[in-house]
C-alpha cells in the first residue's frame, strides 16, 4: 500500500514546485503611475544640481537658497542622496549674513529632511535665528503670512516650541473667507492657506474643525475641474489651476489625515492633476499653458507625489 500511495505524493510534490516555481517568476507589482511620476521627477532634479551642488530656481543665473532647499527635500523624500545640495546650503548658512527668515525656515526644513539636526547646522542654531525674526508685539514672525506658517512648520518639526502668541496671531489673521493672505491683509490665496492649515496642524490645532478646518473648506471650494488649483481666485490674472499651488493642497489633504484621491472632482484630483503635469523629459510644468521644464514646479511636486506633507 505504501508503494502505491508514492506516485501520487510524487505528483503533488511536482505540482506544488511547478506552482512555487510560476509565483517566483511573477513580475513584481509595478509602481503606481504616481509613484512612477514622482521617481522620474526625482532623477531629473538630480540632475540639474549646479557644481556648487545647488540648483537655480529658474528664473536668474546661479544657485537659488529657496530653490535649493526645495530640491533637498524633494530628494530626501525620493531617498536620492542630497550630500551635494546639503554643502550649499551649509555653505550659505555659513558666509549669506543676508538670508532673511523665510530663507532659514525653508533650509531648516530641508536640514531636517535630510535627517540632520537644524539646530546644530553649520555651527549654528537655525532656530534661534527664525526666534530672532519673531516679534513679539504683533506675534508674527518674519515679513509675510506666508513666512510666518513657513517658520511655524520649521520650528515644530526641529522639536522647538512655537511662541503660543504666535499660534494666535495666524489664527487671527485668518479671512472671513476663511483663508490667509500672504500679506495679512490683502486677498486670500491658495498658497499661504494651505502652509497655514499644515502651521496650525503641526502645533496641535485640530485638523478639521476650528481655524484650519475653515481653512479646509475654503480651499475645497476654490478646486478647478481638472483637480488641480490656482494660485488665486477670483484672480485679475486668471484661475488656471498650477502645480505648486496644487501640490501644496495635496500636502494639507494628507497632513490632516485624508488622501488626495479623496477629492475628486470632474477631470480628476490634486494628485492626478500633478500627474498629467508631468513632460516627456519627467520634469513637470509650471501649468498647462506654460509647458517648459520648471525646477520650482518639479520638487514642489514630488513631496506629495510621494504623499510627505511639509516638513515630514
Amino acid at each position: 500500500m505504501k508503494q502505491k500511495n508514492q506516485p501520487a505524493h510524487l505528483l503533488h510534490s511536482i505540482a506544488a514546485a511547478f506552482a512555487a516555481a510560476l509565483i517566483s517568476l511573477a513580475p513584481a507589482a509595478a509602481a503606481s503611475p504616481v509613484e512612477g511620476i514622482a521617481a522620474a521627477a526625482s532623477k531629473w532634479l538630480a540632475a540639474h544640481i549646479a557644481a556648487d551642488g545647488g540648483l537655480s530656481n529658474g528664473f536668474s543665473p546661479g544657485s537659488d537658497v529657496g530653490a535649493s532647499a526645495d530640491a533637498t527635500i524633494a530628494l530626501a523624500a525620493a531617498g536620492l542622496p542630497v550630500d551635494k545640495p546639503v554643502a550649499y546650503l551649509n555653505e550659505q548658512v555659513r558666509t549669506n549674513s543676508k538670508l532673511n527668515a523665510g530663507q532659514i525656515a525653508k533650509i531648516a526644513l530641508a536640514v531636517h529632511a535630510a535627517g540632520l539636526d537644524p539646530r546644530t547646522f553649520a555651527g549654528q542654531d537655525l532656530t534661534q535665528r527664525m526666534l530672532a525674526a519673531y516679534k513679539a508685539d504683533t506675534g508674527v514672525i518674519g515679513d509675510s503670512v506666508f513666512t510666518h506658517a513657513l517658520a511655524m512648520l520649521a520650528l515644530a518639526h526641529s522639536g522647538v516650541a512655537v511662541p503660543a502668541k504666535a499660534t494666535a496671531t495666524l489664527e487671527a489673521l485668518q479671512s472671513p473667507q476663511g483663508g490667509w493672505a500672504f500679506g495679512g491683509t490683502d486677498a486670500p490665496d491658495v498658497d499661504t492657506t494651505a502652509l497655514a492649515v499644515q502651521a496650525l496642524i503641526a502645533v496641535g490645532r485640530p485638523a478639521n474643525s476650528g481655524p484650519a478646518g475653515r481653512g479646509i473648506g475654503y480651499l475645497h471650494s476654490l478646486q478647478n475641474a481638472d483637480g488641480g488649483f490656482p494660485y488665486q481666485s477670483p484672480s485679475e490674472y486668471g484661475t488656471e489651476s498650477n502645480v505648486n499651488s496644487t501640490a501644496l493642497v495635496a500636502q494639507m489633504i494628507i497632513a490632516a489625515g485624508d488622501q488626495p484621491e479623496s477629492w475628486a472632482v470632474a477631470h480628476g484630483n490634486p494628485l492626478s492633476y500633478l500627474v498629467r503635469m508631468a513632460n516627456a523629459s519627467s520634469a513637470l510644468r509650471f501649468q498647462s499653458s506654460f509647458a517648459d521644464d520648471n525646477v520650482l514646479a518639479t520638487a514642489g511636486a514630488i513631496p506629495a507625489l510621494l504623499r510627505k506633507p511639509v516638513g515630514r
